[in-house]
């Protein structure tokens, strides 16, 4: 299955956590998450569905620094 990636805004809005609380889950390998450059982000929504319905997420990438 193809993975969608989104945006910071839309990924806050669609787990309904701030903005720590995703930065957090980016370094805990929960959320995937795709470094463009220094200022752009974007957010698995495939491991972001896993994590709202509790199932595990395989850790695919290093955590961002």
């Amino acid at each position: 299955m193809n993975d969608k990636f989104i945006t910071k805004a839309e990924a806050l809005k669609e787990l309904g956590i701030s903005a720590r609380s995703l930065y957090d889950k980016v370094r805990q390998g929960v959320i995937i998450a795709n470094k463009v450059n220094s200022r752009v982000i974007y957010y698995s929504l495939n491991s972001i569905r896993a994590y709202k319905s509790g199932q595990a997420v395989q850790k695919v990438a290093p955590p961002l620094h």
